[in-house]
């Protein structure tokens, strides 16, 4: 894996030293840009299902894509509804106004007609004379009609009338409704054929009643629409649940009329954007961003300062809503649940610090829900596992944390989403089981990513973890078994400054781990010519005595850039390889120095010959480990009494002071304090280290084969 990381991070490199790489633009403006693109892509993923993509249609024509639901929806089925409301509306009685005086007044009128017809004298009037008084009572007779009525004898317009008279008291002890006359005359057909009445006599006496007929109920259409249109009113309208990401219709088939209105429902048959919708998004988005951006500017101001570990941030935010946008293309609601957002806070805790952690944690509770219908349970869902991961990864010791992390987060996941579906009775038992396993799966997702991310992203962002940092600092790593083996003298030199700096830099508030790390690490550059330097000689011949002292500084300063070389070849993190660089800052190599003013004249000596290239530590990890490194040697070579405390401490203050004055500090950003508390430090452990030891019997050396009686052991 480490060969594929070089080549991409090889490429990058390649990718920031070409002249049209964004990367030669000043940090603000390089901040700004990559900010724009990464507020466009994720406005684009939390408004993409308002963005029209499927245009207008008409029934009959054919899909030419599968479409989904972009969101979960409560739509409602109008044709359905309408017809259930139709069905109410007819099944609403008419409003009929009841007349009371119906039957006289139809006898009046009927007994009018029978007193025209037998008060005519067809010897003295004219049959049109008739024609014209009925006119008046809405009857129209033919000539025939009219010529049979002159015919009528006053006993068959008697027996006419007491006909009339008695079928239509019998008709009016019903209903003779306004808009049911039809029938009406139907009835009275039906009853004259059972008379004495028959052939053209019928007919005529038919024509007789039909306009003398007053209803007795009166239609009320105006009453009769209010009551059916409250009825119609009272039938709820027939709804769907459409689940985010069902299919409304595949491609290749037809539209009907009930998919084009589920479409105009969700809003997807349109051509116009929802504007109104992409701005309240796009304007709650951005207060959000601007919210996490001044917490990060002001109350993180390191984090702020290095434009990767913003990158980092927005790359990380990108990576899960793309995830998360990916999600709801499937038809399972329950999916959403699934989103592993926790493993955004456990890599920004692992990389960076856990206050960033969870202020993005926040930041991702009140944003990831748009993606799927602002829903309430998600958000929630999303702090709970979020939190717990980071809290998980507090003191991550190995690799295998971050899968107890990920355990830990689908623990929580479960419990939290198991509350939900008490809060929710509708969900079923089998729903239950179903998140609960969805929970379990979320937080191994978790773990596989974090996991898998991890040393991508470190390589990438050059940022150290105290994954790596724990790896590196296992005795196995090749470099520290090189140096074990070729230079066994530095390598216990810098497990001893490991452990000056591990507690010095725990007591300040510093990189502890970090510091360990580096020191071990510090000076590898000795493996380039390891018998040049004190650790590794052991009492043997000196090569620096016949060599010049310029040379020897040359060979003994050379170590830090071998270092940074070598570091650079075993894919040393950054953090490692500034310590490496800048351990002994720009100190002065004053034995040589001395040496070679010795040995020169004065007017022509450079100092900066015999001084270290630096930088001086421009972190207080480094700077620990440059004190650490120098109390350390200084009190390995001195002669006196290594168990008396106060001499130990008298130097160690000294050299402190020493550096202090020489500025080699002013860019580390210790303070006085800490410089005091590093001496302590230094001061306690070192006393521990050379303590005076009690001497074994005599006896107890004879057997042991000692040579030297009366020594230490």
């Amino acid at each position: 894996m480490n060969k594929y990381l070089e080549k991409t991070k090889k490429y990058f490199d390649k990718l920031r030293d070409s002249k049209l790489s964004p990367t030669n633009l000043s940090d603000d403006t390089r901040k700004l840009i990559i900010g724009i693109i990464f507020c466009l892509g994720i406005i684009f993923i939390l408004t993409g299902h308002l963005i029209p993509a499927i245009g207008e249609y008409e029934v009959g024509e054919e899909s030419p894509l599968t479409i989904r639901s972009p969101k979960s929806a409560v739509v409602i089925n109008s044709e359905e509804t309408e017809l259930r409301r139709e069905l109410a509306r007819a099944g609403v009685e008419p409003v009929y106004e009841e007349n009371r005086s119906a039957f006289s007044d139809t006898m009046e009128q009927l007994g009018q007609t029978y007193s025209i017809i037998r008060n005519f004298d067809s010897e003295t009037e004219n049959i049109a004379d008739l024609n014209y008084e009925l006119n008046f009572l809405n009857h129209n007779f033919s000539q025939e009609e009219l010529e049979l009525m002159v015919g009528f004898s006053s006993y068959e317009l008697d027996r006419f009338e007491e006909v009339s008279e008695e079928m239509l008291r019998n008709i009016y002890n019903g209903r003779v409704a306004s808009d049911q006359l039809d029938q009406v005359n139907a009835e009275i057909e039906e009853r004259l054929i059972d008379t004495d009445i028959t052939g053209n006599v019928r007919d005529l006496l038919l024509r007789f009643i039909e306009p003398a007929l007053v209803p007795n109920l009166i239609y009320d259409q105006v009453a009769t629409e209010e009551l059916r249109t409250e009825a119609g009113n009272q039938i709820e309208p027939l709804t769907r649940e459409i689940e985010l990401g069902e299919i409304i219709i595949n491609r290749g088939e037809e539209f009907t009329a009930e998919d084009l209105e589920l479409l105009d429902q969700i809003g997807l048959n349109k051509s116009d954007l929802s504007w109104f919708q992409i701005t309240g998004i796009a304007l709650y988005f951005i207060i959000v961003t601007l919210i996490m951006v001044y917490y990060i500017k002001g109350y993180q101001p390191e984090i702020w300062a290095e434009n990767k570990n913003i990158n980092l941030i927005q790359i990380l935010l990108l990576v899960l809503f793309i995830l998360a946008k990916i999600l709801t293309v499937f038809d399972l609601n329950l999916l959403m649940y699934l989103a592993p957002a926790a493993m955004v806070p456990i890599l920004l805790s692992v990389l960076l610090n856990s206050s960033i952690a969870v202020a993005v944690t926040l930041y991702i509770t009140l944003l990831l829900p748009l993606i799927f219908g602002g829903e309430f349970s998600i958000a929630a869902l999303v702090f709970v596992g979020s939190m717990v991961g980071i809290f998980s990864v507090e003191n991550l010791n190995q690799r295998n944390d971050l899968v107890r992390a990920g355990f830990n987060v689908s623990a929580a996941l479960i419990v939290t989403l198991v509350m939900f579906s008490f809060i929710e009775p509708a969900y079923s038992a089998i729903d239950t089981l179903t998140i609960m396993a969805i929970g379990l799966l979320n937080g191994i997702l978790v773990a596989i990513f974090a996991n898998g991310l991890l040393p991508y992203l470190e390589s990438l962002f050059g940022l150290t973890s105290s994954v790596k940092l724990l790896e590196l600092s296992n005795p196995s790593q090749p470099l520290l078994r090189k140096l074990l083996v070729e230079a066994p003298g530095t390598y216990h030199h810098s497990v001893l400054v490991g452990n000056l700096a591990e507690t010095a830099a725990d007591n300040i508030g510093a990189n502890s781990l970090l510091a360990r790390v580096g020191a071990y690490y510090h000076d590898i550059g000795k493996l380039s010519r390891p018998y040049f330097f004190s650790d590794n000689q052991f009492g043997g011949e000196n090569p620096h005595d016949n060599i010049k002292p310029n040379l020897s500084a040359l060979i003994i300063k050379s170590h830090a850039k071998d270092g940074v070389e070598m570091g650079r070849e075993y894919n040393l993190p950054p953090d490692i390889i500034d310590i490496i660089e800048q351990h002994h800052g720009t100190n002065l190599i004053s034995y040589f120095y001395q040496e070679a003013l010795k040995e020169s004249d004065e007017s022509n000596f450079n100092e900066a010959n015999f001084r270290y290239d630096g930088p001086k530590p421009e972190s207080k990890e480094a700077a620990i480990i440059m004190l650490a490194d120098i109390c350390e040697a200084a009190v390995r070579s001195k002669n006196f009494n290594k168990s008396n405390h106060n001499r130990i401490e008298v130097l160690i203050k000294g050299l402190i002071r020493e550096k202090l004055i020489e500025n080699q500090l002013d860019n580390s950003e210790l303070t006085l304090k800490d410089l005091n508390i590093i001496a302590e430090s230094f001061t306690r452990i070192l006393t521990g280290i050379y303590h005076q030891r009690v001497e074994y019997p005599e006896d107890i050396e004879e057997e042991m084969g000692a040579k030297k009686n009366g020594k230490n052991k």
